[in-house]
């Protein structure tokens, strides 16, 4: 009993040192969740101070390409003792003509151009208008008026700055607060204008049977607002979102590639719903109008690869894309045992391939994949075989009310130095059955609407492929 109460105390007083590390105190910094949509989530923490009562209370440099729909504010330190009571984004920022709006009614002073000897005139008066095209001014004494042209403006003198005009895009709030308190508050909001894709490059050895692949992601930010030192996360995944029909234009600007420095600590991917989380192991720093790129994966080395020829042909074009070649593909295992087995996200791969002659690698093709679980395989389309030749020719065909017969003759041509195997596949429509009455090679049912024939073909040589395919319908 007493060793029982023992461990009893000492859980009881290890349990709140151990909440204290695993939930560590908040602090003020910016985080960011960035998906595929071009969208992103800011989680941005700042400590302010609020006297009793009613507050009006101003959190400046938030995106320009903001969401105000989606803004939540949370009291972290002091919850239920702050109320919102009124929230407003206020994105009229200062330009020549919202200042002179602001100083209707207000005494303002008007340098006027002179020419030649004439060195000008100055007016001062009442602002009355400010129409983008001609200021009106009222002498405070006489109440005499002038027109003046814009064009005509040397410079206008204002007395101050108006309280509420605002340089950078701001969210406004009336809270209320039960006492005078000190709180970190935290706002989170969504924000169009961010956007994050993977890029792989992949390096092929001599034989062409193994690859080295190593990933990066790219990150770009247009959303009108920077990040200093945000804990970066990235969502790999299809998240749904009910997006505006007219979407605002974006302003695009000067964009600066900018390569992670420090690539020492990297990304952590787990699970998270349905989805997949990427979080950068350090803060980073996201300029607004930038292109950074940082290291995603650690380099797999020696992936088996397997390269297949593949020409596709159809009675209908559209079944084959309108190919008239034989494709070069790559296929790989998304497998631990090599060095991959992990989530990756959607992205362009970038194949390269090493020159004996002078050790530079030689760009030879990219594919794009889409979100791939691990233990699952990866096929590259990376271009086209210059040295095998197919030519199709339809040498016999018959058809009736629900049937189509028809003879195919395919020649296949290797000028390459190496015997090749190519995969003729014969594209079936969808709604039809079909089968094969003959054929020159054995044939495989590759799914319900492929037709696979295996042909080798030896080094300079030529061979040709004939069968008869009937469908029905």
């Amino acid at each position: 009993m007493k060793n029982g109460l023992y461990v009893l105390l000492v859980l009881g007083w290890m349990l709140p040192l151990w909440a204290a590390q695993t939930n560590p105190s908040p602090e003020p910094g910016v985080g960011l969740t960035i998906y595929n949509n071009n969208f992103a989530v800011v989680k941005e923490r700042r400590q302010m101070e609020f006297a009793e009562g009613q507050n009006t209370m101003k959190f400046t440099d938030v995106a320009e390409r903001i969401d105000p729909t989606s803004v939540l504010f949370e009291s972290l330190l002091n919850p239920g003792k702050i109320t919102l009571l009124e929230q407003n984004y206020e994105y009229d920022l200062v330009n020549t003509q919202s200042l002179l709006k602001k100083y209707i009614d207000q005494a303002v002073v008007v340098q006027v151009k002179g020419s030649g000897s004439n060195a000008g005139t100055i007016v001062d008066g009442i602002l009355l208008s400010a129409d983008g095209t001609n200021l009106i001014l009222q002498n405070a004494q006489t109440g005499q008026m002038s027109v003046i042209g814009n064009d005509s403006v040397e410079h206008i003198q204002l007395a101050k700055k108006p309280d509420d005009l605002l340089t950078r895009p701001t969210l406004v709030w009336r809270v209320n607060a039960a006492q005078k308190l000190s709180d970190l508050c935290q706002v989170t909001y969504f924000t169009e204008g961010i956007d994050w894709r993977a890029d792989y490059l992949a390096v092929l050895n001599d034989k062409d049977d193994a690859l080295d692949l190593s990933g990066w992601v790219t990150v770009t930010n247009n959303s009108g607002a920077a990040y200093k030192d945000a804990v970066l996360k990235l969502m790999a995944g299809d998240v749904r979102r009910i997006v505006a029909p007219t979407p605002s234009p974006m302003k695009m600007a000067r964009q600066e590639m900018m390569m992670a420095a420090d690539t020492g600590v990297g990304f952590e991917e787990k699970s998270f719903m349905e989805y997949h989380l990427y979080t950068l192991g350090r803060k980073t720093t996201l300029q607004n109008n930038q292109v950074k790129q940082i290291e995603l994966i650690d380099p797999a080395l020696k992936v088996p690869v397997k390269k297949l020829y593949v020409y596709e042909v159809s009675n209908w074009d559209w079944l084959t894309k309108g190919r008239k070649k034989v494709q070069v593909k790559m296929e790989f295992e998304n497998k631990k045992e090599n060095q991959l087995g992990i989530a990756l996200p959607k992205g362009r791969v970038r194949v390269f391939k090493r020159d004996a002659a002078d050790s530079t690698l030689e760009f030879v093709g990219e594919d794009e994949i889409d979100h791939t679980p691990r233990d699952e395989k990866l096929s590259l389309y990376i271009g086209d075989a210059f040295d095998i030749v197919a030519e199709p020719t339809v040498i016999d065909a018959r058809n009736g009310r629900n049937f189509e017969t028809y003879t195919r003759k395919v020649e296949l041509r290797n000028r390459k130095d190496e015997a090749v195997t190519v995969f003729v596949d014969e594209k079936i429509p969808q709604g039809r059955n079909w089968k094969v009455d003959k054929s020159s090679v054995e044939h495989t049912k590759k799914d319900a609407y492929t037709c696979r024939f295996a042909v080798t073909v030896k080094a300079s040589q030529t061979v040709v492929l004939e069968y008869q395919i009937t469908q029905t319908w």
